[in-house]
Order: C-alpha cells, then sequence, then structure tokens
C-alpha cells in the first residue's frame, strides 16, 4: 500500500467524521431554534429588553425636558403592572419545558458526535486490519518455522503465545512433538523467512486471511550444506485483546 494511498483514505475519513460532526451541529441548532420558537409564542420574552431604572439613572435628569420648580416634589417613575398569576404560571411552565428541550437537544447532539467518532474509529480499525495482521502473519510464521536441534524446544514453545485454537491445540499435541523429536534426531536447524506476504481476504476488522510466501534453508548432520525450499501458506490472522495471532495454517 502506498503512503499517496493512505493519505487519501486518511483524508477521506476525517472528511467523513467533519460531515457527520456537521449534521449533528445543525440538528442540534434547529432543534434549540424551534425551542426559542416556542418560548417566543408563549410569551416568555415579552418585556426583557426593556431595562430597569435604577437610581443612577433615576437622579440623573432628562436633557430634553425642562427642569422642575425648587422645592417641587419629583414625578413618580413609571411602574408596571403586577403580572396576572395565571399568565406567570404559563411562563414558568413554557420556560420549564425549553430547559427540558434544551437539556435533551445538548444530549442528542452530544451521543451522536460520540457515535460518529466511534464510527470513524471503526473505519479505522477496518482500514488498519489487513496491515496489522500481515505484519503479525509474517513474524510468527518465521517463529514456527525457525528453529535449532540444540534449543528446539524453547523455540517452539516461544510460539505458543501467538497462536490460538484451533492452531493451538494442533500446534502444541501434534507439531511441537514431531518437529522437536525429528530436528533432535537429525540434528537439524531450520532458517525461516518470509518472501512476500499480503492480505487475501478481510473478514471484519478483527479476522483477515493472510497469504504467506515462505522460504526455508534447512541443514542436517547428513546434509550440512544448507538447502533451501519455498512454500505457500494460507493464515488466518484474528485479532483478540487488541493482539493478533494465527488461528488456522494451510500449506497450499
Amino acid at each position: 500500500m502506498s503512503e499517496s494511498a493512505s493519505d487519501v483514505r486518511a483524508a477521506r475519513r476525517a472528511q467523513r467524521e467533519a460531515e457527520r460532526a456537521a449534521r449533528a451541529q445543525r440538528k442540534a441548532d434547529a432543534a434549540r431554534e424551534r425551542a426559542l420558537e416556542a418560548a417566543r409564542a408563549g410569551g416568555l420574552f415579552e418585556g426583557m429588553s426593556a431595562m430597569p431604572r435604577t437610581a443612577a439613572t433615576e437622579a440623573a435628569p432628562d436633557p430634553g425636558t425642562a427642569p422642575t420648580a425648587e422645592g417641587s416634589a419629583p414625578e413618580p417613575a413609571a411602574t408596571r403592572p403586577p403580572l396576572d398569576p395565571a399568565r406567570r404560571r404559563t411562563r414558568i411552565t413554557i420556560l420549564s419545558v425549553v430547559s427540558a428541550l434544551l437539556v435533551v437537544v445538548t444530549g442528542l447532539a452530544a451521543w451522536q458526535y460520540v457515535e460518529a467518532r466511534e464510527a470513524t474509529a471503526t473505519e479505522q480499525q477496518i482500514a488498519d486490519a489487513p496491515r496489522a495482521a500481515t505484519d503479525a502473519a509474517r513474524e510468527i510464521t518465521t517463529q514456527m518455522f525457525t528453529y535449532d536441534h540444540r534449543t528446539v524446544d524453547a523455540d517452539l514453545a516461544a510460539v505458543r503465545d501467538r497462536l490460538t485454537d484451533p492452531a493451538l491445540t494442533e500446534f502444541v499435541e501434534q507439531s511441537m512433538p514431531t518437529v522437536a523429536s525429528a530436528a533432535k534426531q537429525q540434528e537439524a536447524t531450520v532458517y525461516a523467512t518470509v518472501a512476500a506476504a499480503a492480505p487475501q481476504e478481510v473478514v471484519d476488522e478483527d479476522s483477515v486471511t493472510v497469504l504467506v510466501m515462505l522460504n526455508r534453508m534447512v541443514s542436517t548432520k547428513d546434509n550440512p550444506e544448507a538447502a533451501s525450499s519455498a512454500s505457500r501458506l494460507s493464515v488466518d490472522m484474528v485479532r483478540q485483546d487488541g493482539t493478533w495471532r494465527l488461528a488456522e495454517l494451510e500449506a497450499l
């Protein structure tokens, strides 16, 4: 996979995430506007634009009016009539409804944003799965087929943590005893390298089948000059607890 293709996919994922966030924001804004319209229709904001008179404004004379005669009593400030109790209760009810609606809208917007982020994270895992599974398949197959007759038991035992069933059971019960016995008897040394590896099938973000081209150099006490052999392997990789493991291996 080229670097430019990876950059293009990353840019597309970022664009999709931005579009999801923008859609969630637009929905939240529309719901908030509907709540405000409901508040205006119920008269919740009526009279809010009028500024209350303070002591300073009452003391300052109005430049557009004539001063009062000395000793005359100032005119009383105009007072608003008391709000009808029924209308007050209506406004309180509307305010409560609008407040609850805004809480719901805010929660919905947050939930949609988190959902968009989770969807993007899942897409990222799916996009990364083939490369990560292929890298793990390279390492595990190399380790499985590389051993020395003097340390074969430890060499093979070190592979077990990289396997999972059914491959783990088959390797422990069949391959390890057979390979270790043959290696010790023939004084064999095997060195494996992966010539090529590529994802063959991506089932989901946690399951990928990888095709591996494996080369091996084998030397024994009867044939000390290393002889090479090549094989093709189909390897089923699964991700468990964040770690890729080999679940099944088939020679092609």
